[in-house]
């Protein structure tokens, strides 16, 4: 966990649960504790990182092209052989 990330759960907190003290525990874990010593574990999630880069936006554009043009090169075979008069 980056100390921006950090920060802006201990921000949230802050708003969200005034008088409490927040405990990082774990990379997706928080315990909340207050005055009275009530304690509230919070399960964080982690996003995703949104930007595919140049090869994974090539290869989410490719794979299905080559599955649809494997699959019109077959469907031209078996036209091809029935135009010829091949028996399957």
């Amino acid at each position: 966990m980056t100390k921006v990330t950090e920060l802006s759960i201990r921000a949230k907190a802050a708003i969200r649960y005034p008088g409490w003290r927040l405990d990082i525990v774990g990379p997706t874990t928080a315990v909340l504790t207050n005055v009275m010593g009530r304690r509230r574990t919070v399960t964080l999630r982690r996003r995703r990182k949104r930007y595919d880069g140049p090869w994974m936006r090539l290869a989410k554009r490719l794979v299905p092209m080559v599955i649809w043009g494997v699959g019109m090169w077959m469907v031209s075979i078996v036209i091809m052989a029935w135009a010829l008069g091949v028996e399957l």
